[in-house]
């Protein structure tokens, strides 16, 4: 972590690791954020992968944080997941039923 005036920068891949793989890790991240007096620079530099669990509770914590976030260096993979977590959420879900016919059993 490298500390400027007024935010701090956090390098997620040292932090957590290069694979951002479970939603504890999120969790265990937003812990320390928020815990920091300074605002914060998430950076993404070398991080090969990333799943839609992590992705979804990172969006969900920042989203609830009250610190000022700002991420950089972030890849095109890990981009497009973030994208894809928002797009979901955005979207509202179709719940369709059909009929459906009771058996009696003998």
């Amino acid at each position: 972590m490298t500390t400027s005036n007024s935010k701090e920068v956090l390098y997620i891949a040292d932090y957590i690791s290069q694979n951002l793989a479970f939603r504890d890790s999120a969790d265990s991240l937003f812990s320390y954020v928020n815990s920091l007096e300074k605002s914060i620079i998430m950076d993404f530099s070398g991080i090969k992968s990333i799943t839609n669990s992590f992705a979804h509770q990172y969006m969900t914590k920042r989203k609830k944080s009250k610190k000022i976030i700002a991420e950089i260096n972030i890849s095109p993979d890990v981009k497009q997941m973030f994208e894809l977590i928002e797009k979901r959420k955005s979207k509202p879900r179709e719940i369709t039923a059909e009929p459906i016919e009771i058996l009696e059993l003998i």
